[in-house]
């Protein structure tokens, strides 16, 4: 064990921010810390570090080799191998001249970071993500066996985000990194345990799987949400819209059906989608609106069950819309759906590629476009849906 915080409270002036905190860390962990703005996050890791002294409880280190990357970092003239060579400050000497083994150490850092080649680069210069590397290298340079950084992610793209994310967990292979964020999902892909704090208290800790819940989710964020584990754990928020009493079938896949699902939940239909794979970006799109979805395991084709339901399901919905997906075997069924919507008139499709640049099923699939069209409303782009649909509903 390289770390145990053991009954540690906390005050600020005369608020108790942290209250009786007990967790420890061995090597080989990487530790996320979750928690609204104010759960305490942030006074843990500068209690961990030792900026901020306990008034109840201890912090026991094996060594004192610990390293704290905090979230706001000034921009700087300095090269990278200069901002690193300031985590060594310290081994200098009281001359305050880094040695070559200082050099040596910070080289090594950089490399460790995959960023050696931007060493002569003046930091200010650097793309987001590079400064991340260059900030980790210069914690790298202390040694340190624990690393404490608080959003790491804060402020970049998702690749720079992803890319962080995955060196943080290299390194924790020898090492313990502790890193406090607010991205559950970004977490939940890279953390080895989960730690979640309300109000200064941890109320959950453990592996993903034994924390990340539906319950623990609205008692810590105070939101609805999905958690669903599909090799890995993942979390969908659940959008609430006031609805307008009419049911919209979207039959869609591939992300076809995204800004499709968004708008007419925001417009207040009811809406349900399939048949679409799990995971698929749509089958996303409609858990995050808390919508129904007739769905089939990742990657593969549409059972006859599947399609049994979809039929059950178009027959109940007001409208069906079908989104300008592409059609191959494994979803070939929907277009057949697609088909009895239209002969029960009640089909809106969004034709704005040609469908032979999204056919791969030949010709059967071509007769039996060409027959939904003839017997449908057809619109070039998701912005005329909602003027089709206003047209079909007050038809019937």
């Amino acid at each position: 064990m390289i770390l145990k915080v053991e009954g540690v409270s906390v005050k600020l002036g005369s608020a108790e921010v942290l209250k009786n905190i007990t967790f420890h860390a061995n090597k080989g962990e990487m530790i996320a810390i979750l928690g609204p703005n104010g759960s305490g996050k942030t006074t843990l890791l500068r209690t961990i570090f030792g900026i901020l002294k306990p008034f109840r409880g201890v912090v026991y280190l094996e060594r004192d080799s610990i390293g704290y990357l905090p979230q706001e970092v000034a921009e700087t003239k300095l090269k990278a191998i200069e901002v690193v060579l300031l985590g060594r400050a310290r081994d200098f000497g009281a001359i305050k001249i880094p040695k070559k083994k200082d050099y040596e150490i910070a080289m090594k850092a950089l490399k460790e970071v995959r960023i050696e080649h931007l060493a002569n680069r003046i930091f200010s210069e650097l793309s987001g993500g590079e400064k991340q590397r260059v900030l980790i290298a210069r914690l790298l340079a202390q040694e340190p066996e624990i690393l404490l950084l608080d959003e790491p992610t804060a402020h970049l793209d998702l690749s720079a985000q992803i890319e962080i994310m995955g060196l943080l967990r290299e390194l924790a292979n020898n090492r313990v990194v502790i890193v406090a964020m607010h991205d559950i999902n970004l977490a939940l892909s890279f953390a080895s345990k989960i730690i979640m704090m309300k109000n200064g208290e941890i109320r959950y800790a453990g592996r993903p799987s034994e924390v990340m819940s539906e319950q623990s989710i609205r008692e810590i964020f105070g939101i609805d949400a999905i958690v669903k584990k599909h090799g890995r754990i993942y979390v969908i928020p659940r959008i609430k819209s006031v609805q307008n009493g009419k049911w919209v079938h979207v039959i869609c896949g591939g992300g076809s059906g995204r800004a499709l699902i968004e708008m007419l939940s925001e417009k207040g239909y009811r809406v349900s989608t399939g048949v679409i794979n799990v995971l698929d970006s749509d089958w996303e799109a409609i858990q995050e609106i808390n919508g129904v979805a007739i769905d089939e395991a990742p990657f593969s084709e549409i059972s006859d069950e599947s399609f049994r339901r979809n039929l059950e399901v178009i027959a109940k919905a007001d409208a069906v819309v079908l989104a300008n997906l592409v059609v191959g075997k494994g979803n070939f069924k929907n277009l057949l759906c697609a088909l009895k919507s239209a002969e029960m008139e009640k089909l809106v499709v969004v034709n704005s590629t040609p469908f032979s640049e999204r056919n791969f099923c030949g010709e059967e699939a071509e007769r039996i476009y060409e027959e939904i069209l003839r017997k449908s409303i057809v619109v070039e782009s998701e912005e005329g849906v909602l003027d089709a649909l206003r047209e079909l509903l007050d038809r019937r």
